[in-house]
């Protein structure tokens, strides 16, 4: 057991006014297995680049280990095993333990790392940063493009490992199974959770519900005191004024209030209710500040979409495709229709990302069958790799001819931080680059949608806002995902690749 002590610790991004951490302290313990969650834009990223030393020397960060940050980028075109040399320090054998324990063949490092899967990708680097010695790793979303099967074997992988690490996903199921501690961002700090996901996400969700009966309670009571404030402010108008109307009353009605003082105390009496009722607004108005902090209810997204007034977008019949003289599948039948989402899936390197580049009119792809793609189609593409996503936003939505206004107003729904806006795309977490390449896709009219992966990097609140989205406007869409539960909400048919 190795402690990862964290003092006074402070942090803001050159380009933002407002700190990401404020004075935060806090000790781990190296042998426990956190997962790191919050809202997109909250700081997690922004906590393990810390940690592994990527945005300078922390003194705050006190600990003998060595991070290492996964996932860590490496040239696309030459032979992965080299391009690892460059990267760390490990033994060969380690390296292909590790990889046998993810199911990986160890040709795979002498092809060129651009022309391995997503999910080949990313097991290679899991495994590189579970190969060396006195390393901690800190895990930035490893289940992204994986498929299910992969999903699980690097859950079981995490399981059986006898070090720690912090993990970040967005995948409940996978982070339930990886976790036995819990570092919650909420609200500008950091709390830590001495349960696995399942318990942190129960324990969540019965306090969000104690807030949310609370906050309707307490709106019931600020209603009914507006009411009675409004009413006593009325009656003490009235009080007020029959004290200076006192010359129209009767002679001796006046002189037996004018002797008791009566309306006097009486117009005190309802004001000093009426004070007291304000107070007691302003007291419940003040309690439920904050209660829902946490608890935010999506607004809905719109797509630019314009159907297409051909029936069919594309058909292919026995389609096979090649790289490099190499066959990704075989046999594939597939038709898009002017309306519906088709979800393409299969396992890691069956060629579905290679499917919809070689459709957007990559050359590196060779393509056998028969097909028929509509000429003059307004094409919305959503990446996986967004590395080419770069500039101020103004100047990225003149690039792509985006309604800058409409553009600005999706990122809005989606959630992204106002400061945001000011950094270039490149300084942005992963999960605010994804939302600026969504945000760019609604934002574009298209009558063909061809997204590859959304859900990755994405939070359950705005995946909650994509289901029910596409679930509602059923675009013509060629949707890539491992996301069982998105496949099943939004997709009216579903065709699956084999290798």
């Amino acid at each position: 057991m190795t402690a990862i002590q964290i003092t006074h610790l402070s942090y803001t991004y050159p380009s933002q006014a407002e700190a990401i951490f404020t004075d935060l302290s806090l000790d781990l313990d190296s042998s426990w297995k956190l997962a790191l969650v919050g809202r997109n834009g909250r700081g997690k990223t922004t906590f393990l680049r810390l940690l592994a030393g990527q945005l300078g020397t922390q003194r705050a960060v006190k600990s003998p280990l060595t991070f290492t940050y996964y996932p860590t980028f490496l040239p696309k075109d030459e032979p992965a095993y080299f391009s690892l040399m460059d990267e760390a320090a490990f033994e060969l054998w380690r390296l292909e333990k590790e990889m046998n324990r993810l199911n990986l063949s160890p040709d795979l490092l002498y092809q060129p790392f651009g022309q391995l899967s997503g999910g080949e990708q990313s097991k290679l680097l899991l495994a590189l940063a579970f190969s060396q010695d006195g390393v901690f790793p800190l895990l930035d979303e490893p289940t992204n493009h994986l498929d299910g099967a992969s999903r699980q074997e690097v859950a079981d992988y995490l399981k059986k490992s006898n070090s720690g690490y912090i993990v970040v996903s967005h995948d409940r199921t996978f982070l339930a199974e990886v976790s036995d501690h819990v570092l919650a961002l909420e609200n500008g700090e950091i709390h830590l959770y001495r349960d696995n996901f399942a318990g942190y996400q129960a324990t969540k969700d019965q306090r969000d519900q104690t807030n949310l009966d609370r906050d309707k309670q307490l709106r019931r009571e600020i209603k009914s005191l507006e009411k009675s404030q409004k009413q006593l402010a009325a009656n003490a108008q009235k009080a007020e004024s029959s004290l200076h109307a006192k010359g129209k009353m009767k002679p001796d009605r006046k002189a037996e209030l004018l002797d008791k003082g009566f309306l006097s105390k009486r117009a005190a009496k309802v004001m000093k209710r009426a004070k007291n009722v304000a107070r007691r607004r302003e007291k419940e108005e003040a309690a439920k500040q904050g209660l829902l902090s946490n608890i935010e209810e999506a607004p809905a997204l719109d797509l630019n979409f314009k159907a297409d007034y051909h029936q069919t977008l594309f058909t292919g019949r026995d389609l096979s495709l090649e790289i490099a003289g190499r066959t990704l599948f075989q046999g594939l039948n597939l038709a898009i229709a002017s309306r519906g989402i088709v979800a393409l899936t299969g396992p890691n390197g069956s060629g579905k990302s290679s499917f919809l580049a070689w459709l957007l009119g990559n050359k590196d792809f060779t393509c056998q069958g028969d097909w028929d793609l509509q000429t003059g189609l307004k094409i919305s593409y959503l990446p996986q790799d967004l590395s080419s996503y770069q500039g101020y936003l103004p100047a990225f939505a003149k690039e792509h001819d985006l309604n800058y206004e409409h553009f600005l107003n999706q990122l809005k729904k989606l959630g992204l931080e106002r400061e945001v806006f000011k950094q270039k795309i490149e300084e942005m977490s992963q999960g605010q680059k994804k939302r600026v390449a969504l945000a760019k896709s609604l934002t574009e009219e298209a009558s063909l949608y061809l997204w590859d992966e959304p859900a990755n990097y994405l939070d359950l609140f705005n995946q909650d806002q994509l289901i029910k989205m596409l679930a509602k406007e059923q675009p013509a869409m060629l949707l890539v995902d491992h996301d069982q539960a998105l496949i099943e909400a939004v997709a009216k048919e579903c065709v699956c690749l084999q290798k």
